[in-house]
């Protein structure tokens, strides 16, 4: 919860003027409805790429700081904007991030050198990352790739993989927001599907919730594991030689948490020596995958660059979260994805 003297110099300040700073794209597009919150609101529009124009070091005051993903990727790519722009949070009272996670570096950061109050992105980016899921599955099960291959050789030979998807296993380690919406479309399909998280609840989509204490039991049972965790001492290289060898030799691993998870060397390893059968992996312990990781060569081992959150919808879908969250701070209400370290 927020603390009495954050609320009182918050509402002491907002009837004189709630100061918003968003980068200059989401102002062009969205402005119109952050000034309908409030006539006592000043919006200060940045340029995402240039400190300069106008200048950051000049905003003073914040009231709520929008770090989209414009600003939190220009931080990324340009490491002189790495200190403008935390010195921009460092002024600021409320931060809605544009990420799902924390771990980014400079998030981290942020963390850790302001008073800010912060919120995250994490429940917007569960259907498309779950629509990857699925598409990596029926690209499995129905052998799309292999159905390419043939094309290419102008060679008519059918090839039906599996068929379908029902009454397949699926485990989702890591079964949080994302995890239940990867559940709710797979039972669409008519999939067993358990999950795993460290405080186990009853779930419409799941038929089951496990602990990760039960995780080794049911490796031999299951047809997918779908990894959505994220970066923890407790986490990283938890999927091993050991547990590549306890799982079903004809079941799928994808990865769409974090990339320290999978101890890579021992995956590769797998794949090749049949072990499991396929692997997706959309995010690698380094990024990019360097050139000579034997994943790239890694038989039914399918890569991509940390891109299953992407969708068309995404922006909306976050402007829209940093909008309610404004009009909660405005009306003393809790904040939507409140980050608790």
């Amino acid at each position: 919860m927020f603390s009495k003297n954050f609320w009182f110099t918050f509402h002491e300040s907002r009837w004189i003027e709630m100061k918003v700073v968003v980068e200059n794209i989401i102002n062009e597009l969205y402005g119109s409805e952050i000034q309908n919150l409030g006539s006592d609101i000043e919006i200060i529009a940045l340029s995402p790429e240039n400190h300069m124009d106008p200048a950051w070091d000049e905003v003073s005051d914040i009231d709520a700081l929008f770090l989209s993903y414009q600003f939190l990727f220009a931080v990324r790519d340009h490491k002189h904007l790495f200190e403008p722009m935390l010195n921009l949070a460092k002024k600021s009272r409320f931060i809605q991030s544009g990420y799902s996670g924390m771990d980014d570096p400079f998030l981290q950061s942020v963390l850790k050198e302001t008073t800010a109050v912060i919120a995250n992105s994490s429940s917007i980016y569960g259907k498309p990352m779950a629509n990857y899921v699925l598409a990596q599955m029926l690209r499995w099960n129905k052998r799309i790739d292999h159905h390419i291959e043939l094309q290419k050789e102008k060679d008519w030979k059918p090839h039906g993989g599996d068929g379908e998807l029902t009454n397949k296993n699926l485990l989702i380690y890591g079964y949080g927001g994302i995890g239940k919406e990867i559940a709710r479309i797979a039972k669409s399909f008519e999939m067993n599907i358990t999950g795993i998280r460290r405080s186990p609840a009853p779930c419409n989509y799941a038929d089951d919730v496990k602990t990760p204490d039960e995780f080794m039991s049911l490796l031999p049972l299951i047809d997918f594991l779908v990894m959505v965790l994220p970066d923890s001492e407790e986490t990283r290289d938890i999927i091993d030689a050991k547990v590549l060898q306890k799982m079903n030799p004809q079941s799928m691993l994808i990865n769409v948490g974090r990339g320290s998870a999978v101890k890579e060397e021992d995956l590769a390893m797998a794949l090749n020596n049949g072990d499991i059968a396929a692997a997706a992996l959309d995010t690698t312990k380094s990024e990019p995958l360097e050139k000579n990781s034997p994943l790239w060569n890694a038989k039914n081992c399918f890569i991509s660059a940390h891109d299953s959150a992407h969708s068309l919808m995404s922006l909306p879908r976050s402007f829209n979260l940093f909008l309610e969250n404004l009009a909660n701070l405005r009306a003393d209400k809790p904040i939507t994805n409140l980050f608790k370290a």
